[in-house]
């Protein structure tokens, strides 16, 4: 391995200690990686915080600790966008049981505005655009459209 191949490889378990909280790499300080990590989870979670207030007011106090551990099992993206990291931690928690009622018309709202593309990522949507769904919640059925300029219109 020459020296760019190792310079790679302790660039690449850096990047995972600070954001997953891999184990932190030969030669670094483990208590500043550790407090560098801490501090981007804290940087997500407010910027998650300001782009999703209802999220935040109907999780209440847990809010902070179910996204700070939902944010050290998935990484930051290349080009972190709160209102998409938002969205996928609201997924996250849609898995493990029904969502507060008070947030799924936001969800739809986005869902409206925002398209998931097979890469995983989400892209925003032009023209067009009707989402039809099924609230887990109160087991009603949900109608968003979004019109060309980006407002949306929902029947819940």
């Amino acid at each position: 391995m020459n020296a760019r191949e190792r310079l790679s490889q302790a660039q690449a378990e850096l990047v995972r200690a600070l954001g997953v909280g891999g184990p932190v790499p030969a030669g670094f300080d483990t208590a500043r990686v550790q407090a560098a990590a801490q501090s981007l989870i804290h940087k997500r979670r407010r910027a998650v915080e300001h782009a999703w207030p209802k999220l935040v007011l109907a999780l209440g106090p847990d809010f902070a600790a179910r996204f700070d551990s939902w944010a050290r099992a998935h990484p930051m993206s290349v080009e972190p966008d709160p209102r998409v990291e938002g969205r996928r931690f609201a997924e996250s928690l849609r898995e493990q049981g029904p969502l507060p009622a008070s947030i799924s018309g936001v969800l739809l709202d986005f869902d409206a505005r925002w398209n998931w593309i097979a890469t995983g990522e989400a892209v925003r949507r032009r023209g067009f655009a009707l989402v039809i769904r099924r609230d887990t919640f109160t087991r009603r059925w949900q109608v968003a459209l979004r019109l060309p300029g980006g407002r949306v219109m929902r029947w819940v």
